[in-house]
């Protein structure tokens, strides 16, 4: 059989770099136009592309190509006497270019009877912004020059099919970006990893926003610390990712469509984690109904704690109602001991908290178990220990892992008639 990461490796080699200097004047649009030709002249020699923003005397450039190319590239760019203090904000291996065709885009304010206007990308201000704030997200935030396709254009509305869908640069950088900085470290065990587990990195970082899910499984296990469960790998790897995407969009360095886009692949992530034999175990498990609050997009909490449940061997039913009424009529049709309600694990989503307590309400007098235990997940329930018992929850979960354990202890103590408070799921300490 063919090996998954044998197209991996005979493809040629491609290097990126972003950095930043500083002028060492103020540039005019006519010196920066000519700046942009020689620059493009020079990349298609060495058959390199990338993108060049300009803002107040400051350079952010990205160049990709082959690594020689980038090298001498690079060597012309430190000996060019017109900037100064040059930074390496990213350097790493890649399998595939993110500006494919430009040779060297220009990003820049210019005026509008410039007749070489229409070459120039007009940069929004957030991202403008974002630079000045935060100059070492400029991996994340060049990349959103990059526009769209038009079919992620209407992936809001459509996230179950996003999952199998290439991504476009933009979004693909945002989620890359998060990879590298809190998945792959958690898969190398927490140390420091040498030159050959940073390539094995970029590798896992592309194959995790592409569509190669055998390659992304098989590199997963192939990094994955001895002993680690997969449920640890949630609450190491996938909640964290999911709540820096969540901190991208607060700080506006990225839109609620990427972490949408980003939340899609950490959930089909689960699903290749999840791939394989399901362990059986003879003892009956409560019955558990787990549903994102109707109304909730991101969906990758659920699917964790569906994933969990699974692999202890219980059976939970899996649903995603469409309103507080879909939810109702699931409940009074069927016996359910334990209703898991999950919001975002990205975001807070405090304005639903309202809503959610309703939705909870309503359904324990809708479910035929007059006991229903309702159990609330998401980063809100994370950040705030008090928020379960202002919905009206049994249990707050934090993490994923261990899901089944604190259901059962609950749902014991409710069966024995313990008094018990608001039982709130700790996350285990994972440790390298």
């Amino acid at each position: 059989m063919l090996n998954p990461f044998t197209s991996l490796h005979t493809q040629p080699a491609l290097s990126t770099i972003v950095y930043r200097s500083k002028a060492v004047k103020a540039l005019s649009p006519p010196e920066l136009h000519e700046l942009t030709r020689v620059a493009q002249a020079r990349n298609a020699r060495e058959s390199v592309t990338g993108l060049m923003l300009y803002d107040n005397e400051r350079f952010f450039q990205w160049l990709e190509g082959p690594p020689g190319s980038v090298d001498r590239v690079m060597d012309s760019i430190r000996a060019d006497r017109r900037h100064q203090d040059i930074e390496i904000l990213d350097n790493q291996a890649v399998r595939s270019r993110t500006f494919d065709g430009w040779t060297m885009k220009l990003a820049a304010q210019v005026p509008a009877s410039a007749s070489w206007r229409r070459e120039v990308i007009a940069p929004p201000e957030e991202i403008v912004e974002g630079l000045r704030k935060r100059p070492e997200a400029a991996p994340v935030l060049l990349a959103r020059l990059l526009p769209l396709s038009a079919v992620e254009a209407e992936a809001n509305s459509v996230a179950d099919a996003i999952s199998h869908m290439p991504l476009q640069s933009a979004a693909a950088a945002v989620l890359k970006s998060v990879i590298l900085a809190k998945v792959v470290p958690q898969l190398a065990g927490g140390v420091h990893p040498g030159p050959a587990a940073n390539r094995r990195a970029a590798e896992l970082a592309e194959l995790l926003i592409a569509t190669d899910e055998c390659a992304a499984r098989e590199l997963i296990e192939e990094m994955r610390a001895p002993g680690r469960s997969q449920a640890m790998l949630y609450a190491a790897l996938l909640e964290p990712a999911a709540r820096s995407l969540g901190d991208l969009w607060t700080e506006d360095l990225c839109s609620e469509f990427d972490v949408t886009l980003g939340l899609c692949r950490l959930q089909n992530a689960v699903r290749l984690l999840a791939a394989g034999p399901v362990r059986l175990a003879a003892a009956r498990h409560p019955v558990v109904l787990i549903a994102p609050e109707p109304g909730e997009l991101h969906r990758l909490g659920a699917a964790m704690d569906g994933t969990v449940l699974r692999d202890a061997g219980w059976s939970p039913r899996c649903e995603y109602p469409a309103d507080d009424r879909a939810l109702q009529d699931l409940l009074s049709s069927a016996w359910v001991d334990v209703l898991d309600l999950s919001l975002s694990v990205a975001f807070r989503r405090e304005e639903r908290v309202a809503r959610l307590t309703q939705t909870i309400a309503q359904a324990r007098r809708a479910s035929q178990n007059p006991a229903l235990l309702v159990l609330v997940g998401g980063r809100l329930f994370v950040e705030e220990s008090t928020a379960g018992a202002a919905v009206g929850a049994d249990l707050a979960s934090r993490s994923a892992l261990g899901v089944d354990r604190s259901i059962l202890r609950t749902v014991t103590a409710s069966r024995t008639g313990q008094p018990t408070p608001l039982a709130t799921m700790e996350v285990t300490a994972l440790t390298a």
